[in-house]
């Protein structure tokens, strides 16, 4: 008998990044090195996948969605295609039918055998009559795709905090639980959008209510809604197992260089100070980790002036002595950390509150600045 394993994968489903052929390809051979499973493919930032999800891929972007569906084959990696259809419940239904079956049938002559229909993130009541209309979407596009091909989706509901309450309580997870065949896999995020922990049992939980196979879309690396940060640290707080779960996929940065050393912690074999060495980052950011470990993670204390004026040293090795391209990518978390380190050293020196206002005005959003100094005045 087989082992049934977790299969592992790479979510491209992040805001505020539009990744290139040449990235893709990038994560494409980092998921064969590491021997992971699959690339989804839904970018926020395509207008055809999302805002314009109506309209066909023109010639040039269907040969770049072919060339990465070739590649990934080629490499073993399963390449799911993506559609956001933003169908809300004033809307023709017959015609919303028509244009999804369009899409999915242009990915089709493209080559594309797996596919998702993504239901996140959009401005509507999440009730069984919302949950009505994607199962009926998700049954006519699994009937029309045919036998031997894949269909998995992400509901409205992807995540406890968006049940408003007891999961079991959800209309809308009650009504796809009557509606959508059990074999079709559910995309979840845990208790929040980004979970802390994501543990057995909360999957067991949403197994009471809906018993298709759960696939975890995780948020543990994303930073599109922290763009001043950035997280590579250890991949931490998840016990789920097979029992509960058939794959797990990692939503991160969309910087390319990045996402292969997070790749590489998910993946699990190597430890942080490894993978910062293999991909020549210098031995002096171990002093800085830190502070870019993982969003859930106790923030690292500065104890004092001295200490802050000894991290402050390492802006020069790491923000203008070092060259590479995965520098270019962490150079504006970088420049971002030491300039916060100036403003504290600043701050804490009790510089003249005049200069100190004109210096951070260059620096920071004027909400920010009038926060910090309208408190610093009232004490």
């Amino acid at each position: 008998m087989v082992k049934k394993v977790i299969k592992k994968g790479f979510i491209e489903g992040f805001y505020g990044r539009f990744m290139s052929p040449e990235d893709r390809a990038l994560v494409l051979n980092k998921l064969k090195s590491l021997s992971m499973d699959f690339y989804i493919y839904g970018p926020k930032e395509d207008p055809f996948h999302r805002s314009e999800w109506t309209s066909v891929y023109p010639e040039n972007k269907a040969k770049d969605l072919q060339d990465l569906k070739v590649q990934g084959e080629s490499l073993g990696i399963r390449t799911y295609m993506a559609l956001s259809p933003l169908i809300g419940t004033s809307d023709d239904l017959n015609k919303a039918h028509e244009n999804i079956l369009k899409k999915i049938n242009q990915f089709k002559k493209l080559g594309f055998v797996d596919f998702a229909l993504f239901f996140d993130d959009v401005d509507y009541e999440r009730n069984d009559h919302l949950a009505n209309i994607h199962s009926k979407i998700l049954c006519s596009v699994k009937d029309f795709i045919g036998e031997g091909n894949s269909l998995i989706f992400c509901p409205t509901v992807y995540c406890n905090r968006f049940a408003s309450g007891d999961l079991s309580n959800s209309s809308y997870l009650k009504a796809l639980s009557k509606m959508i065949p059990e074999t079709i896999p559910m995309l979840w995020t845990g208790k929040e959008v980004v979970s802390e922990t994501i543990k057995e049992e909360d999957i067991i939980q949403l197994k009471q209510v809906i018993n298709n196979p759960i696939i975890i879309w995780d948020n543990y690396y994303a930073n599109d809604y922290c763009p001043r940060k950035l997280f590579i640290g250890e991949y931490q707080g998840r016990s789920f197992s097979e029992k509960t779960i058939s794959a797990v996929g990692i939503n991160p940065t969309g910087l390319p260089l990045t996402d292969s050393i997070i790749l590489a912690q998910v993946e699990g074999s190597m430890s942080t100070k490894e993978i910062l060495n293999e991909n020549n980052v210098p031995e002096c950011f171990n002093k800085i980790l830190p502070f870019f470990n993982g969003p859930f993670d106790k923030p690292a204390e500065l104890e004092g002036i001295e200490q802050i004026e000894d991290l402050l040293k390492l802006s020069s090795p790491l923000c203008i002595d070092w060259k590479s391209e995965l520098q270019l990518e962490w150079a504006p978390y970088l420049w971002n950390f030491f300039i916060d380190l100036n403003f504290l050293k600043k701050f804490y020196k009790a510089e003249d509150q005049k200069g100190l206002e004109e210096w951070a005005s260059q620096r920071y959003s004027n909400p920010l600045s009038e926060i910090i100094f309208r408190n610093n005045k009232d004490k």
